[in-house]
């Protein structure tokens, strides 16, 4: 493990030892200059070097280190300029080297330069490097979704018993389409006529049969779709 010695020394420190991922990333960007040379000839596009003016201008590794505190924390921009004032770690891992932190408008303008392709390229470098050194087992991971905001029926017992059928026929549908000489029985119709008697039956014992009678078809779904995926799985 080539990384051991750096991050004991690091983690020596207070700061990184309370922030070890950003120690290890910080170490292995140390470790691996040429993972901020991948996002380099998108923050150097359209720049133009000249030894006069201001040079202000934070450098690559600046710029890929901040897109990358920025991206885990998942700040915008302006909390980007105001963590490096308020935590310790963002300071180190920017490295800005008492020199007075960028404003969000500089981050804005050097990182959006960084393409969607090149950022992910180094984010994999990283966690390969990490699994090479043994530091990640890759046996759980944490990951993220988006929500998108749809209208649903309300969950009756009904409805739900519905659905299931439904997405039983479709299995069996895509299954059948995979696995030749593969028979079985399409009871959407029957259950879909049942569904819409349930919903419209007023006498509570008459709904209470039908209701059975959609749990039997539901049974029969269900027993359906595992011999499916059982042949299947012989096939294969």
């Amino acid at each position: 493990m080539h990384l051991f010695e750096p991050l004991r020394l690091k983690f020596s420190k207070p700061d990184w030892a309370r922030n070890p991922e950003f120690g290890l990333l910080d170490t292995v960007l140390e470790q691996h200059p040429e993972l901020i040379k991948v996002a380099a000839e998108d923050v150097l596009r359209g720049c133009v070097q000249s030894e006069f003016g201001r040079q202000d201008m934070p450098s690559v590794e600046q710029i890929v280190r901040a897109a990358i505190y920025k991206e885990i924390k998942g700040l915008d921009y302006r909390e980007l300029e105001y963590a490096q004032s308020d935590s310790r770690i963002c300071e180190q891992f920017v490295k800005l080297d008492n020199r007075h932190p960028f404003s969000f408008q500089v981050f804005q303008k050097y990182i959006s330069k960084i393409s969607e392709e090149s950022l992910q390229q180094v984010l994999v470098s990283l966690n390969k490097i990490a699994i090479e050194e043994g530091l990640e087992d890759i046996q759980q991971l944490r990951q993220d979704s988006t929500i998108v905001e749809t209208n649903i029926h309300y969950p009756t017992n009904n409805s739900l018993v519905w659905d299931c059928i439904k997405d039983s026929h479709r299995l069996l549908t895509q299954l059948s389409a995979e696995v030749k000489k593969m028979d079985w029985r399409d009871y959407t119709k029957d259950a879909k006529r049942t569904f819409f008697k349930i919903n419209n039956t007023k006498s509570g014992d008459k709904r209470i049969d039908l209701f059975n009678k959609q749990l039997i078809t539901f049974t029969k779904c269900i027993n359906q779709v595992a011999n499916a995926v059982k042949k299947s799985q012989v096939v294969v």
